[in-house]
């Protein structure tokens, strides 16, 4: 009888510890998901237009916080906003992190905007920026995205 309740008890055991594990890198996958839809985002962004991306990472009712100006709410008004980048221009970022609990999760992490300006001078800006992403159809949608400015290039 001792040795049924040993086994049971290390059966027991490596059930509950195989399904935290199980859980854990359950989490882990979508993290690294959401990592992946975050760089492809920025790999569209660089090659089609911060619009052309936003346009398709995008929820409809998306919420663009940028330094220095007002909020721009709903995916076509930014989309909008952002055709007004000068030609040119190349919006590119790299996530450093990212969480994900259920079907919502961010990622954070540095930016930098190329161009020139009107007299044909070139430009750089960069920053740091955080993204709130919802999970629609099985597809991680952009929510929110803030960004803030930093002097020079941003370090992770």
């Amino acid at each position: 009888m001792k040795i049924l309740r040993v086994f049971l008890a290390s059966v027991i055991s490596a059930v509950l510890v195989a399904a935290c594990q199980g859980g854990n890198n359950t989490a882990a996958m979508a993290t690294q998901s959401l990592m992946r839809t975050d760089s492809a985002f920025s790999t569209m962004s660089e090659r089609q237009g911060f619009a052309a991306a936003f346009r398709q990472y995008a929820t409809d009712d998306a919420l663009l916080l940028p330094e220095n100006r007002a909020a721009l709410k709903g995916r076509t008004a930014i989309v909008d906003s952002l055709q007004g980048l000068p030609a040119g221009s190349t919006l590119s970022w790299s996530p450093q992190g990212a969480d994900v609990s259920a079907d919502l999760g961010y990622t954070w992490g540095v930016y930098s905007l190329i161009g020139k300006n009107g007299a044909g001078q070139a430009t750089a800006a960069y920053g740091n920026y955080l993204s709130v992403w919802k999970k629609q159809a099985g597809d991680w949608r952009l929510a929110v995205m803030m960004v803030n400015s930093t002097p020079g290039p941003a370090g992770g």
